[in-house]
């Protein structure tokens, strides 16, 4: 069993999972990243997170599918007997109005971020209740509180994304009693690879919505996570920080 802080992200292996599961490891912690598909991208994100944390380990799962998830959980428990911390980053994203949306890609937007956080909730908790301690932290979006205009067009990944939100709220509440701690991030719009194929022109015009007139970086995503599981957030259940950039602020 390794005494260090063992911690589990998904979909971690490419921009803002990569980043987080890297500042972890600079932070003292192992490592358990996920992938599901690109294995060349997974192996040098795994190498560049042994470098700070050379016990880290690589799993390849697709966490759309309940036995999978399960045996992710199962695999990172037996490898390193506990996990103090799990990250559900794991979600790909598809820009396609809802009337364009095809019933099987509308599965798909919900099987990979919906489902995989709740598969991978359930499957932990039960080892993080044992020790009456642990903590999760969900990742939403943007467009899981509102339907902005003027941006992606992704409303089933939004849905998707607001049940997170949801689950993240309910799962605050049943799982205190264990000393559980749950809350999520709401990336506004950040500079990863998903943003930097589209023309500048259009990426001009959403770096023009948000009034510091600039995307985001996974390294702020990466602080909002670390400070969400550090001791200074103890009291902190059932929140979702919103880190955008005040693209989106209630009137």
């Amino acid at each position: 069993m390794d005494d260090r802080r063992v911690v589990l992200v998904t979909g971690s292996t490419r921009g803002v999972g990569r980043r987080i599961a890297e500042r972890f490891a600079e932070d003292g912690a192992v490592l358990a990243l996920n992938y599901r598909s690109q294995h060349e991208t997974a192996q040098a994100a795994w190498a560049a997170v042994q470098e700070r944390s050379p016990s880290s380990l690589l799993y390849q799962a697709d966490l759309s599918s309940p036995s999978a998830a399960e045996g992710l959980i199962r695999s990172v428990i037996d490898d390193f007997g506990h996990i103090d911390l799990l990250v559900n980053n794991a979600g790909p994203m598809l820009v396609k109005p809802l009337a364009d949306t095809s019933p099987d890609e509308w599965a798909w937007m919900l099987g990979a971020n919906l489902n995989s956080v709740f598969y991978c909730c359930r499957f932990a908790l039960p080892f993080m209740r044992e020790r009456r301690r642990g903590q999760i932290v969900n990742m939403g979006c943007l467009h899981g509180e509102i339907a902005p205009g003027g941006l992606p067009n992704s409303p089933a990944y939004g849905i998707a994304k607001t049940g997170v939100l949801m689950l993240t709220r309910m799962l605050a509440r049943s799982e205190a009693k264990y000393n559980i701690r749950v809350n999520a991030v709401n990336p506004g719009l950040i500079e990863t690879d998903d943003y930097r194929h589209y023309p500048e022109a259009v990426r001009a015009q959403w770096r023009d919505r948000v009034p510091q007139k600039r995307f985001g970086t996974p390294d702020e995503i990466a602080d909002a996570v670390l400070f969400l599981t550090s001791d200074r957030a103890a009291y902190i259940t059932g929140a979702v920080l919103p880190v955008h950039g005040g693209l989106w602020v209630p009137e």
